[in-house]
């Protein structure tokens, strides 16, 4: 269980911020429209335009991130919740294979991933420092990261099953970096703290992308890439953030995420023919 002193100040943090400003239910609202136009740019738009949708769509992932590592720092049992997630990222990564090996003319290609894969991960790191101070555990939150890398290229023709309920976070596009980045975000003590590392990380995008690209290091070209410093244009939203909860609408998400998706993944099939 999280310490009661430690609960209560994160509690507190969020309190002290001004009722006036953006709630999370009207984050998660801008988050669903950044995400769309992100999505539009990848799949339906192919000239130019793609890439003033794809800048615009870097404020989705970490607003969400942003949005799960404050349920996280409110929910009493981080578990339960990460169990959620991974539930949701199963289902919505069996129904995407389905859709592109039984109606591939259709929907066309696709990873088997989830942005949920990155606040799992977040969320049982953070469980594993913060309820186990001990080295010992310290080196299991790294081993959650490796092992998945380690087993999939031993499991065969089984891989791509392998991939769905032991999902590598390492093999994935940006997921390591955001990890790192929510972890850093939730042990903030500050709201400024939290902008800073939101810069830094962007920063560390811009930078890394002229350094490991020459390099060819394949764990961090995802996450380093110059569109990525682009995710800086959250840094207004994160301020006026006013910790409160707004309405839920996390059923809304989990099925608007897939379908949405699968809509765009269609019309681009369509539009291409």
């Amino acid at each position: 269980m999280v310490k009661p002193h430690l609960y209560q100040e994160r509690i507190q943090m969020n309190h002290k911020i001004s009722k006036r400003g953006i709630n999370s239910y009207q984050l998660k609202c801008l988050g669903i429209l950044f995400m769309t136009l992100d999505h539009i740019g990848s799949y339906l738009i192919t000239d130019i335009g793609s890439n003033l949708f794809r800048t615009i769509g870097r404020i989705a992932a970490p607003l969400f991130l942003y949005v799960a590592v404050n349920s996280a720092r409110h929910t009493r049992n981080k578990l339960k919740y990460a169990l959620r997630l991974y539930a949701a990222h199963v289902l919505i990564c069996i129904f995407t294979l389905f859709l592109t090996t039984y109606l591939e003319e259709l929907f066309g290609e696709h990873d088997q991933f989830s942005i949920l894969l990155v606040f799992i991960y977040m969320i049982l790191i953070v469980w594993i420092l913060e309820e186990c101070s001990k080295p010992l555990f310290i080196v299991l939150a790294v081993g959650m990261l490796i092992l998945p890398s380690v087993l999939l290229p031993l499991s065969g023709p089984f891989s791509v099953i392998c991939h769905i309920f032991l999902p590598d976070v390492l093999s994935v596009p940006y997921s390591p970096f955001f990890v790192m980045m929510g972890i850093c975000w939730y042990f903030a003590k500050s709201r400024q703290q939290q902008m800073f590392i939101l810069i830094v990380f962007s920063c560390l995008a811009l930078i890394g992308a002229q350094i490991f690209s020459r390099l060819g290091f394949w764990l961090f070209t995802g996450f380093f890439h110059a569109s990525q410093f682009w995710m800086i244009l959250f840094l207004p939203l994160i301020h006026l953030y006013n910790g409160q909860q707004g309405k839920p609408i996390k059923k809304f998400f989990y099925i608007y995420y897939p379908l949405h998706i699968y809509v765009l993944m269609l019309l681009g099939q369509w539009i291409s023919i």
